[in-house]
C-alpha cells in the first residue's frame, strides 16, 4: 500500500506505478523532487502520475485500461511507454495532459504547474547518453527493502525485446551516487538493498571500459551496518570468477542470482540472439554452485518463441530438469512490433504457448517443492516484513527469496517478533513456493 505523503497541502496528486522495480525506483526519485503538492487517493487527486510499462503487450494493455478508468482526471504519463505515446493516442485519451520521458523528470514541478493551469505538455526527447542521476529518493512503501537503480538501458539486443528501443543504450550510474543513496536508505532503517538494472553484470563498462560490478559490491559491503545486498538480473555471459568470489567473501551479499536464460534449445537461443551453447551454460551453473554451494538460483524462460517445435520445447523441459533452479518464471512469447523476432516465420498459436508454459511450470513446481523440502529442519536468518493479525502469522524472507517474485516464510510465534529486523528461525514445513517456520 502506498504511503500517504503531504507537501504543504496544495496541489493534490496520486500515483499509479506499473511494471518492474526499475520503474518504481524512477518514480521514487520523481516524488522526491515534488514541491507544494499533496499525495492522496485517486478519487481525491486533481492530477494522476501514471508510471507506465511498455515491455510487453499485456503491460501496455494495463496502461490503457488504467487510462480508461481515469477519464475524469488530468493524467501525466511517465515511464517506458512515454516515448510511444503518439499524437493519435493523445487525441484518443483527452485526459492525458502531459507525456514526460525520463530525461525530463527533473522538470516535473514546472510540468505539474502547467497542467494545473489546464495547459498540455509534451516533454519527450532522445534519452541521454549518460545516466541521469536522481537528486533524491522518497520511499513509497513501508517495507524493509528498497530498490536502487544502478544503470539504465540495455545493449544486449535480444531479438524479442523492446527495451533497447524504449530505454536506449546501457548507461551506468556513478558509483559515488549509488553509495550515497544506499547510505541514506540504511539510515532510514532499510535492511535489504536490491540493485536493479536491465543487466547488472554490465555495470561500469561504459564508465571505465570494463564491467565493475564486483568493485561496486566491494565498496557497498564496506558500509557499516547489518544489511543485505541483493543483485537482480545478471546475464550468464557477465558472471565472472571475480564476481562469484566477491559474493562468497561477504555475508552481506545475498547468496542469490537471477540469471535470465530464456530457453534450453540451441536453435531457439540462436534466434533469440542469446548464447546458444547449452554445455557452456550448464558448466557455468556448476561453477557457480561449486563456489557458492548455498546459492539460490532463479531464471526466466520463454515458451512459444517463433518456430519452436515440439522437439525444441521438449529440450526446454529437459533443460529445466538439468539446471535444477530454485525459482523459474515461465512466460509466453509476446510478439512485439519493432523487434527482429516480430517478422520471424512460424509464429506459435496462443493456446500452444499457454499449454507449454503450464507444462513447464508444473515441472518447475515439483523441483521447487523438493528444494523447499530440503530446508525442513534447518535454521535460517530471515528478515521480518509483516504481521497478519487475523492469521497470527509473521511473513519473512531468507536470502533464498527475492521480494514480490519468490516465496515467503510464514512464522508462527507465541512471542512478539521485531518488525523490519533479522531473526533466526527453524523451518518446520515446506510448500511449493512458501516455507513455514518457528523462532529458534
Amino acid at each position: 500500500m502506498l504511503l500517504k505523503l503531504t507537501f504543504n497541502n496544495m496541489l493534490s496528486i496520486s500515483l499509479i506505478s506499473l511494471g518492474c522495480p526499475k520503474n518504481l525506483a524512477d518514480l521514487e526519485a520523481v516524488v522526491s523532487q515534488l514541491k507544494n503538492v499533496e499525495l492522496t487517493s485517486e478519487e481525491k487527486a486533481e492530477i494522476i502520475l501514471l508510471n507506465t510499462c511498455g515491455f510487453l503487450k499485456v503491460a501496455r494493455d494495463e496502461v490503457f485500461e488504467n487510462l480508461k478508468n481515469l477519464k475524469n482526471k488530468k493524467v501525466i504519463i511517465l515511464g517506458c511507454l512515454a516515448s510511444r505515446f503518439t499524437k493519435e493516442i493523445q487525441e484518443k485519451y483527452p485526459q492525458i495532459y502531459a507525456v514526460v520521458s525520463s530525461a525530463n523528470y527533473k522538470n516535473i514541478n514546472a510540468i505539474l504547474h502547467k497542467v494545473s493551469q489546464n495547459k498540455r505538455v509534451i516533454a519527450i526527447n532522445t534519452e541521454p547518453k549518460i545516466f541521469e542521476n536522481p537528486k533524491g529518493k522518497t520511499l513509497l512503501y513501508n517495507r524493509p527493502y528498497a530498490y536502487v537503480k544502478i544503470a539504465e538501458g540495455c545493449n544486449n539486443r535480444c531479438s524479442y525485446c523492446l527495451i533497447p528501443y524504449l530505454k536506449g543504450a546501457y548507461r551506468s550510474r556513478k558509483p559515488a551516487d549509488i553509495i550515497s543513496e544506499v547510505k541514506t536508505l540504511l539510515k532510514k532503517g532499510i535492511k535489504e538493498i536490491i540493485l536493479v538494472a536491465q543487466d547488472c553484470g554490465c555495470y561500469g563498462a561504459d564508465l571505465s571500459g570494463k564491467p565493475s560490478l564486483s568493485l561496486l559490491l566491494t565498496r557497498l559491503v564496506g558500509i557499516k551496518g547489518d544489511f543485505w545486498i541483493r543483485i537482480l538480473y545478471v546475464y550468464p555471459e557477465r558472471i565472472t570468477d571475480k564476481l562469484l568470489e566477491t559474493i562468497k567473501n561477504s555475508d552481506k551479499i545475498c547468496r542469490y542470482l537471477d540469471i535470465p536464460l530464456q530457453h534450453g534449445d540451441p536453435g531457439i537461443l540462436k534466434k533469440m540472439h542469446r548464447p546458444p551453447d547449452i554445455e557452456k551454460t550448464t558448466k557455468l551453473i556448476e561453477k557457480i554452485r561449486s563456489i557458492l554451494p548455498d546459492v539460490a538460483l532463479r531464471t526466466s524462460l520463454i515458451t512459444g518463441f517463433p518456430g519452436e517445435t515440439p522437439k525444441q520445447f521438449s529440450n526446454l523441459l529437459k533443460f529445466i530438469k538439468r539446471i535444477d533452479f530454485d525459482h523459474v518464471g515461465v512466460f509466453e512469447y509476446s510478439r512485439e512490433k519493432g523487434t527482429p523476432a516480430y517478422d520471424l516465420p512460424g509464429q506459435i498459436p496462443e493456446k500452444t504457448k499457454t499449454d507449454r508454459r503450464k507444462k513447464a511450470m508444473l515441472l518447475q513446481q515439483k523441483i521447487s517443492l523438493s528444494k523447499n523440502q530440503n530446508l525442513t529442519g534447518k535454521t535460517l536468518k530471515v528478515l521480518i516484513e509483516n504481521y497478519d493479525h487475523h492469521a497470527n502469522l509473521y511473513t519473512a524472507r531468507s536470502q533464498k527469496f527475492s521480494p514480490e517474485i519468490d516465496g515467503q516464510i510464514l512464522i508462527k510465534s507465541k512471542k512478539p517478533l521485531p518488525s523490519n529486523a533479522f531473526v533466526s528461525v527453524k523451518i518446520t514445513k515446506a510448500n511449493i513456493y512458501d516455507l513455514e517456520a518457528e523462532p529458534t
